[in-house]
């Protein structure tokens, strides 16, 4: 007798998911206590920046520099598009301001043009055109908010993978089911939170705005996710009843068998027909057939579960089909035979299982499907 092998359970799928946690947890840290208070201490110290006096140089001190405009440019570089507002001061010196955007005052602008620029540490921050101002790419003013978003972005991301590493390693081991919507449903919503964050912290102006912003935003994706995660629990209100195809059906599934001949039984494939079921590694289902024996008895339908052979689960036909996927499971006397295929298919089992039914007698009765998540 070959008993079957219980599938263990698997490490890997914690270990990176706690390793994703951490990645995410440390970015978003460096981020939001390093990188956003030293841009939020430009920005102050830009603000309360005094003018500078004479030729004083322009470092912790603003200065205004007026000129003429000489041409703009748009020059794609990458993935970035730069605006350069080329300009001659008064005393000849060429000066280039990397504009923030291609409106306001480098649309409006045209050589011998007026304009002036102001300077803060060597860099031109912001440029005036007849009381339009425009920012340039070095402004100080709002440099923290990205980095702020990404970092806000990364805090959820990483608590959400924390959360479901915690799960796996506490709680996954006392629930046999194998749903794909465990990880799914949690890992789906902390995404569309993290993005409820990123876009929270770009356009507010400040950080306990963007906070109250992306906790109002997450209530409702908080919500949908329960809501999901108690539909998907929901055990199915009815049965399975058993078919027998009219003709032989080929479809994929897999069998493991705690008998004498578990061994015999390979192949990814299963041939249903009147009083027929059987395995087979040929794709047309034609050759290499091992038939289950008559004495198989149904004890029931179940979802799969994570301890169930490899080869009963399989999941190479696509996540998608495994979100469909169910196991019958048989008795053929002491022995326990697991025949996993997907929902739809598992009429065709039930009903090559059992005597086919005379001709014009009723319905068979339906087979109790326990555990399935509508």
């Amino acid at each position: 007798m070959t008993p079957i092998r219980r599938r263990r359970r698997r490490r890997h799928p914690v270990r990176s998911t706690a390793a994703a946690a951490l990645l995410c947890v440390l970015a978003a840290l460096f981020l939001l206590f390093v990188t956003v208070p030293d841009r939020r201490a430009d920005s102050r110290a830009f603000a309360t920046a005094p003018a500078c006096v004479g030729d004083e140089p322009a470092l912790e001190c603003r200065k205004v520099v007026e000129g003429a405009v000489k041409h703009t440019e748009t020059a794609p570089q990458g993935k970035t598009t730069h605006y350069w507002l080329t300009f001659t001061g008064r005393d000849g010196s060429t000066h280039h301001a990397d504009m923030n955007g291609p409106l306001s005052v480098f649309a409006k602008v045209k050589p011998g043009d007026k304009v002036r620029a102001t300077y803060w540490r060597g860099k031109i921050r912001f440029v005036d055109y007849r009381g339009t101002v425009q920012l340039t790419a070095d402004q100080p003013k709002d440099a923290y908010r990205l980095p702020f978003a990404g970092g806000l972005g990364l805090l959820v991301l990483g608590s959400t993978f924390a959360g479901i590493a915690y799960w796996m390693v506490r709680h996954s081991p006392r629930a046999p089911e194998r749903y794909t919507w465990q990880t799914t449903v949690p890992t789906c919503a902390g995404i569309l939170i993290a993005v409820v964050a990123f876009v929270s912290a770009l356009v507010t102006d400040t950080v306990p705005t963007a906070l109250t912003l992306t906790g109002a935003g997450a209530v409702p994706v908080v919500l949908g996710a329960s809501w999901r995660v108690r539909v998907r629990r929901r055990p199915a209100e009815s049965g399975l009843a058993p078919a027998v195809p009219g003709k032989e059906k080929r479809f994929e599934g897999g069998v493991a068998a705690d008998t004498p001949y578990g061994a015999e039984l390979i192949g990814p494939y299963l041939v249903a027909g009147p009083g027929l079921l059987a395995v087979t590694p040929d794709p047309a289902g034609r050759t290499l057939r091992r038939a289950l024996p008559r004495t198989l008895v149904v004890e029931g339908v179940r979802v799969p579960h994570r301890s169930d052979p490899a080869r009963v689960t399989a999941e190479a036909g696509g996540r998608r089909k495994a979100l469909r996927q169910v196991v019958v499971v048989c008795r053929d006397g002491d022995g326990e035979v697991l025949i996993g295929v997907q929902r739809k298919h598992a009429p065709w089992v039930l009903g090559a299982l059992q005597e086919p039914a005379p001709g014009g007698a009723g319905a068979q009765e339906p087979v109790p499907l326990s555990g399935y998540g509508s």
